[in-house]
């Protein structure tokens, strides 16, 4: 018979909050899969979030939760390391006010062509969640939970 590890897909434990869409908030390890192409933490969060799964499993006790990815309105990111990738991204300070009143104000980062940094180019890209970053924390918002966002202008 194998041994269990031959089979086991290796997964790499990171702490995160999870603020659903009614107003919990729930700590606890999320399992991002090993992806040879998705090289920092960002990219590894953005692969596990856009994937075509619409559960996940949320470690914060002895039983795992399985969390929507319809009911999150945000995910904050416990120990982000200093990506290098957010140095080269567009950011534009924005404040983001969600469906129900909550709001988060911060930078949006966003990968795209300097042809195409406009607000409405940052927040129409594919994808259903958002990267930002305030206060040294790093959150990803999902589009779904957003009202309106209202930029800092220059």
């Amino acid at each position: 018979m194998a041994e269990r590890s031959e089979f086991a897909v290796p997964k790499e434990k990171q702490l995160v909050t999870v603020y659903l869409l009614g107003g919990d908030t729930i700590e606890g390890n999320i399992f991002l899969e090993y992806n040879p192409d998705a090289r920092t933490l960002h990219q590894k969060m953005m692969a596990f979030l856009e994937n075509q799964t619409d559960f996940f499993p949320l470690s914060s006790g002895s039983m795992p939760e399985f969390i929507s990815k319809s009911a999150i309105r945000m995910v904050e990111v416990h120990y982000p390391e200093d990506e290098a990738a957010f140095e080269i991204m567009h950011v534009e300070l924005v404040t983001v006010i969600f469906r129900d009143g909550t709001q988060v104000s911060g930078d949006l980062l966003a990968d795209v062509p300097e042809q195409r940094k406009r607000l409405s180019d940052c927040l129409n890209l594919t994808g259903r969640f958002l990267c930002t970053r305030a206060y040294g924390k790093v959150c990803y918002i999902s589009k779904q939970a957003i009202l309106k966002v209202i930029t800092a202008g220059k």
